[in-house]
């Protein structure tokens, strides 16, 4: 009985031993290839020119939100967004303009520069144009569309994606993304709403305008960088040591038993 103890528990110390040694070949694979998987999937964009909106809560400044606008993509949309946003039409931009429509997990909507609740529709070729194309998918946060009623039925409204929504990706012209300030986004998506989706503080665009753009630049719909390979790999990377240290008091737990073993 003694010999067949003994002769047990190499088998399973070996065992043990390829559960780690394969463990760390999956962890290895994980953390080198995850965040490739993200940037081999992501798109590219060329950002032309950048509106800003100066963002005020109930009155309070709570920071600027930048848009890049795909100029080269949807000009046409472009240019209606970047009319509205400096000296609009007939003395109407955005400026004192609210976001008079939130949707937690969706998107927050605003633009309407005649009456502020969503019925109002004005564009610099008239009541309302055309749907330019949908090249440009709502493929995550961030991303700032043409909000409407039906196809080309365009006009100054507009809303700002705070998750991914494919379900509109062929029915809203998507012209642009935030490229700083999207916290500020967020900080209006939870804005507590009534049954309507209207905010209970008003998120007023206290002041539009132009940036200069000195050349155009490239953005994607996943941002790669250092902070973002480690947020990629943290969870993994915990997980797989939990399971390391388990496997090396486990070895040490099984080395004490056979040298008691052998001392038998």
């Amino acid at each position: 009985m003694e010999t067949n103890q003994i002769s047990e528990k190499p088998v399973v110390y070996e065992a043990v031993k390829q559960k780690m040694y394969f463990s760390l070949v999956q962890t290895s694979v994980i953390i080198l290839f995850l965040p490739k998987i993200f940037v081999s999937n992501c798109q590219e964009y060329k950002v032309t020119e950048q509106v800003y909106f100066d963002i005020a809560i109930n009155k309070e400044h709570v920071g600027r939100i930048i848009i890049g606008l795909f100029g080269n993509i949807v000009p046409r949309t472009v240019k209606n967004f970047k009319i509205l946003s400096t000296e609009g039409i007939q003395g109407r931009n955005y400026t004192g303009s609210i976001f008079h429509r939130v949707v937690p997990r969706f998107m927050i909507q605003g633009g309407d520069i005649l009456f502020n609740n969503g019925s109002g529709s004005v564009s610099i070729y008239g009541d309302h144009f055309e749907d330019e194309n949908f090249n440009v998918k709502h493929s995550g946060s961030g991303y700032i569309s043409m909000a409407n009623y039906g196809p080309d039925s365009n006009g100054c409204q507009f809303f700002i994606t705070t998750i991914a929504t494919p379900w509109l990706d062929d029915s809203h012209v998507v012209f642009g993304k935030v490229v700083y300030g999207e916290a500020i986004v967020h900080k209006i998506e939870h804005i507590k709403t009534d049954v309507n989706d209207k905010p209970l503080k008003i998120a007023e665009i206290i002041k539009s305008g132009l940036l200069p753009t000195s050349k155009p630049f490239i953005i994607s719909d996943y941002n790669y960088g250092l902070w973002a390979w480690i947020q990629a790999g943290i969870v993994p990377l915990s997980f797989s040591f939990v399971i390391l240290s388990f496997f090396h008091w486990a070895l040490r737990r099984l080395d004490g038993f056979q040298i008691l073993a052998k001392q038998d």
